[in-house]
């Protein structure tokens, strides 16, 4: 199996070089010639934070090397949708994985492709250390608030807060800025930022050093909801139906281990991390209240209503189904 460059590595490297491994990397076009073991190649992205566990798994495991003998796998941390979109319409990706919101801008927009299999729904918080930030009220012009970049998920879940409590969606546009999870961690640990619109683990670990909470993603659209999905485009799942039926499976796999037996899933996941979160922190991120990790995609309705109402989007579904493959269609999912 071919791991491309290391997790941590990726970590640490920037958003710059995330976005060229999307269309530079050492991959063949889509349906090309594999490396030693297989004769054709998946390239699946991935991403950071606790909501990719279930393919660290998978990578980790050598599942889908088990599952089809005749592939060669390959794995790319990318961050936030729009690498994928990129990196599947450019044939360097065969699997993308997204936040919903940049999923359905890009359904929106034309891009043929749907939801293989949801990864997990999770709570999203908007985070602040600065005392002087208590609220919404406190964020000034010159505030500058972090989203992994313009249209995600994160940034909805602003617009929806700005919307409800202020009548304007756009309220806090201007102080956005556009940053992977961990770099959004430090910048705000640091001061750099005023605060963070984030995701699992790290906005865990900003509370652990002493940040507030802002809003929760759950209370703003009143219900739980799906985060991160995975994606082919519609032309690829029609001729590889194998590999498609083989993702969602496996995910299905890593989920139900996380969910019956959370420890051996956390050492796994802590053992893929070289250590850098240890499998007692992983554990107690895996069982958070208001984490689930399952393959049913839910909220993208809800999610893509807003989205039309404020102007993100132009096309609505006719229902979420018009959004998945066969895979998830047959689940309970909104």
């Amino acid at each position: 199996m071919s791991r491309g460059p290391g997790r941590r590595d990726v970590l640490r490297s920037g958003l710059g070089v995330l976005l060229g491994a999307a269309v530079v990397g050492p991959l063949s076009a889509c349906g090309g010639s594999g490396g030693a073991g297989g004769d054709r190649r998946i390239a699946i992205a991935s991403g950071y934070g606790l909501s990719f566990a279930p393919l660290i798994i998978i990578q980790s495991q050598g599942w889908l090397e088990e599952e089809l003998p005749d592939h060669t796998v390959e794995w790319k941390v990318l961050s936030g949708g729009s690498a994928s979109r990129d990196g599947l319409l450019g044939g360097s990706l065969e699997l993308g994985t997204s936040g919903q919101a940049p999923f359905l801008q890009a359904w929106a927009s034309g891009v043929p492709w749907r939801v293989v299999t949801a990864l997990n729904n999770m709570p999203l918080w908007m985070v602040a250390l600065d005392d002087r930030i208590q609220s919404l009220d406190d964020i000034t012009e010159s505030d500058r608030i972090s989203s992994p970049q313009p249209g995600s998920i994160q940034a909805m879940v602003l617009a929806k807060a700005a919307q409800d409590r202020y009548g304007d969606p756009g309220r806090f546009t201007r102080n956005m800025v556009a940053m992977p999870h961990p770099d959004a961690l430090q910048a705000l640990l640091s001061g750099q930022i005023a605060a963070a619109v984030t995701a699992p683990p790290s906005q865990y670990q900003a509370v652990e050093q002493g940040a507030r909470i802002l809003l929760d993603s759950y209370e703003v659209f009143g219900a739980p909801h799906g985060f991160n999905v995975v994606t082919a485009l519609e032309d690829y799942a029609e001729d590889n139906p194998d590999v498609i039926a083989a993702v969602h499976a496996n995910v299905a796999r890593a989920n139900e281990l996380i969910n019956s037996d959370p420890a051996r899933a956390a050492g796994i996941l802590a053992e893929a991390e070289d250590g850098d979160v240890t499998a007692e922190q992983y554990e107690d991120y895996l069982t958070r209240e208001g984490t689930e990790f399952t393959t049913t995609p839910q909220g993208l309705e809800a999610l893509s209503s807003f989205m039309s109402e404020i102007g993100e989007i132009d096309t609505t579904p006719g229902g979420w189904t018009d959004l998945v493959f066969d895979t998830v269609a047959e689940e309970a999912g909104s």
